[in-house]
C-alpha cells in the first residue's frame, strides 16, 4: 500500500477509470473536477473502441456498460467541407 495520494484532474471517463485502476492496486487518489454538478447533455455520445473495451474489461466494468450501449453499425468520415471521405461497415 502506498502512503502517497495521486491527484487526478477531471472526473470524465479517463479520470474516473484511472481512479478505479489505482484503487484496485491499493493506491489512494483524489479526483478533482471543476464542474459543480453532473451536466445533462442531450445528444452527446462517445465511442469506445476495442482497446477501450479491453481496458474497461480489466477494470471490471465493461459488462455493466455494454448493457447501456448501442453498437455502431457503420462509420462515416466526413471532411470539413462536408464531403464524404470514407464509409466503413462495422
Amino acid at each position: 500500500m502506498y502512503d502517497d495520494q495521486v491527484v487526478i484532474i477531471g472526473a470524465g471517463i479517463c479520470g474516473l477509470s484511472t481512479a478505479l485502476a489505482l484503487h484496485k492496486k491499493g493506491i489512494k487518489s483524489v479526483v478533482m473536477e471543476r464542474s459543480e454538478s453532473l451536466r445533462n447533455v442531450t445528444g452527446a455520445a462517445i465511442t469506445i473502441r476495442p482497446n477501450g473495451w479491453r481496458a474497461l474489461d480489466q477494470l471490471g466494468v465493461a459488462d455493466i456498460l455494454r448493457h447501456t450501449t448501442i453498437p455502431l453499425q457503420r462509420e462515416i468520415v466526413v471532411a470539413l467541407d462536408g464531403e464524404r471521405q470514407q464509409e466503413i461497415s462495422l
